[in-house]
């Protein structure tokens, strides 16, 4: 062999050897919009219309873990069967919008406290692991049903079982809670709208841009 070619090999392999190492494999964060087209979006925090004021989101886009994802969709089957449907107002949070809500709204009834060691994620909110999702109901042309509350509300009147509440909304409320549950999410207790996916502790707190 030429000793010009075995000194190319060489270089090569030492080239490839000090090169980046690869990259870690990407989250399984799915987009809801490729699982259920059918799925009605309305993502609050890409907006103005929402407790900040202003848009935290670059993007309107709701990512969420690949199990969490299809759960979403088989309880929309299960509510396009009556009618219904779901309209979903936020997926997963990257843990630094986390970080900024928390300075507005320091009250873990309402907002998941975040923590980090060394620049890495420690605590959040399931939201930051993907694993959360925020909805409501839609009747079949698309109108919002009667709930409890608006989105974000920081009241009482948000809790689950709350008494002052019109009877229409507190049965849709229900309605809702039973078509979720039923796919195994959980519910949360302050607020009518937020459901966790089963095993959400299996996931990792992320902070990966949305884009």
């Amino acid at each position: 062999m030429p000793t010009s070619v075995l000194l190319a090999g060489i270089f090569f392999l030492a080239a490839a050897c000090s090169g980046p190492s690869p990259r870690p494999p990407a989250p399984d964060l799915v987009d809801l919009a490729v699982v259920d087209a059918t799925i009605q979006l309305d993502l609050r925090y890409a907006t103005t219309d929402n407790f900040t004021g202003v848009a935290v989101y670059p993007v309107a886009r709701c990512l969420l873990r690949r199990d969490a994802a299809d759960r979403l969709a088989r309880v929309q089957r299960r509510l396009r069967a009556e009618g219904l449907g779901l309209l979903v107002w936020d997926c997963y949070r990257p843990l630094s919008v986390q970080e900024r809500f928390w300075t507005l709204v320091p009250d873990e009834r309402y907002v998941a406290r975040p923590e980090r060691r060394d620049g890495h994620p420690l605590a959040g909110s399931k939201h930051n692991r993907g694993a959360a999702v925020d909805v409501t109901l839609v009747d079949a042309a698309g109108k919002k049903l009667a709930m409890p509350t608006g989105f974000d509300d920081f009241s009482e009147r948000a809790h689950r079982g709350a008494s002052a509440v019109p009877p229409v909304a507190r049965a849709n409320a229900a309605r809702l809670e039973s078509a979720m549950t039923a796919e195994g999410f959980e519910p949360l207790a302050t607020e009518w709208w937020h459901f966790d996916a089963p095993g959400w502790q299996a996931y990792q707190l992320l902070d990966v841009p949305l884009e």
